[in-house]
């Protein structure tokens, strides 16, 4: 009779059944933990970034647009006036309207005329007339006589006023010269300009 020999075949499946050990388990090091936190620390130092210069760049508008809003002021006569402050390069700027369209103007005691970007001069589809020669800072250069049909700053406002329009001024700010201020009255201290009636 021969005998046979059982031998006992483990059984892994029901070891795979089993719930995990918690301490088989590796745990994550100080290292990465402390990688994670600088991750979060990164993107919250940007999002403090981004949002204090969204803050100061609405600030630098505010106070731009600030700057060319006008103060009306009473005058002895009981007309008002217009006081601006200067901007940081100590000029004055103020937003009026050419041909009743929206225009940015610089005030410029030193030019004789009114001086319109050619951007400007086609948004306000003014016409150009005769070229002639003027001299500037940057040397001379050619600009076309206009005509704008009236200009209002505040409670000022002019007709049939002589301009040119110039093809190499770059921006949309016109520069706003004596042939409309000279009809007002100019008085600049301390850093503000006060544009009366005489």
């Amino acid at each position: 009779m021969s005998l046979v020999k059982l031998e006992q075949i483990p059984d892994n499946s029901m070891a795979d059944n089993l719930p995990e050990d918690p301490s088989s388990r590796p745990s994550e090091s100080p290292a990465d933990a402390s990688r994670t936190i600088g991750g979060w620390m990164i993107v919250l130092l940007w999002l403090l970034v981004l949002g204090g210069g969204t803050l100061l760049a609405q600030q630098w508008l505010d106070n731009r647009a600030g700057a060319r809003s006008p103060v009306w002021v009473p005058g002895s006569d009981g007309t008002l006036g217009l006081s601006l402050q200067a901007d940081r390069y100590g000029q004055y700027q103020v937003t009026g309207s050419a041909n009743g369209q929206n225009v940015d103007f610089l005030l410029d005691t030193g030019a004789s005329e009114i001086s319109i970007p050619g951007e400007v001069a086609e948004r306000l589809m003014l016409p150009r007339g005769r070229g002639y020669p003027v001299t500037t800072a940057n040397g001379s250069i050619t600009v076309y006589a206009t005509q704008l049909d009236e200009i209002t700053i505040g409670p000022f406002r002019l007709e049939d006023v002589q301009a040119h329009i110039n093809p190499s001024m770059d921006g949309d700010t016109a520069l706003l010269g004596m042939s409309f201020l000279r009809h007002f009255e100019l008085l600049q201290r301390s850093g503000e300009l006060t544009i009366s009636v005489p």
